[in-house]
């Protein structure tokens, strides 16, 4: 069998397996959802394939706790198709972002991928609301009162104003992740504050693909979540600019377009 000779093909190469894009996900061991809701929003979008990865991480969701996120996400960055081509990278965690830094996260992402573009949904949501021309928010999270007070300041710190600001009050994941949409959208509506222009609904762990066009239409302002704007911003980031039907207005203007 040694002896038998064995013929060598020629291959020949071309990007089929995501030609428009492979978009790195950068998910919490701890989350059940973000990932579900980040490829839901995706959905229909033809040569996009979400390549994913998780960091450790706390069952509570502490300012304290997630600035340790820190720490795990160069390792978790340097197992997302290590040598493969990525469009973007997405770091699933919005309320770590603000705890860690976005600066300092990005730049941690970028020391092991450099070149390719890192995607958070703080920043991504505030890049979305200021591009669809909001400037007063209402705003909805399920964290702690602590981590809350974090997220609203960094709105404000961004030139927002925060009409009304209303939490569920959860530890973490293991909570948030089984908080029902449709309570999610009940909040939603009666948090809402009738001067805001826009409402942004905070944190990965929540399933919100499904809610976000009918808050838009009962609301008439514009509906962002923390999974929304991470998928907008992924697909924009590596270069795609379609615009998506049923996914609220973020989907429907392209990058430098107001509707």
């Amino acid at each position: 069998m040694r002896d038998r000779p064995i013929q060598r093909l020629t291959p020949e190469f071309r990007e089929t397996i995501n030609p428009l894009a492979s978009l790195g996900f950068l998910g919490l061991a701890t989350d059940r959802a973000s990932l579900l809701d980040f490829r839901a929003f995706l959905d229909g979008v033809d040569g996009v394939e979400v390549h994913a990865t998780r960091i450790p991480f706390a069952p509570v969701a502490s300012p304290e706790t997630l600035a340790c996120l820190i720490s795990d996400v160069a390792a978790g960055t340097e197992t997302l198709l290590p040598g493969q081509p990525l469009g973007s990278i997405s770091f699933s965690c919005t309320s770590g972002t603000v705890a860690v830094g976005e600066k300092r996260l990005c730049a941690e992402i970028a020391r092991v991928r450099p070149g390719v573009p890192v995607v958070t949904p703080i920043g991504a949501a505030i890049d979305g609301l200021r591009l669809l021309g909001c400037s007063r928010l209402s705003l909805l999270t399920p964290y702690l009162m602590s981590t809350t007070h974090m997220v609203a300041e960094h709105f404000e710190e961004a030139g927002f104003s925060l009409d009304h600001v209303a939490t569920f009050d959860l530890d973490g994941d293991p909570e948030m992740n089984r908080v029902d949409p449709d309570r999610i959208a009940s909040a939603a509506r009666d948090v809402f504050d009738p001067h805001s222009d826009g409402l942004f609904i905070s944190c990965t762990g929540w399933l919100t693909n499904a809610i976000v066009q009918p808050l838009e239409d009962a609301l008439g302002v514009p509906v962002v979540t923390s999974n929304h704007a991470l998928a907008w911003g992924a697909l924009r980031s590596a270069g795609a600019d379609q615009t998506l039907p049923g996914r609220g207005r973020l989907f429907r203007v392209a990058v430098g377009v107001t509707e």
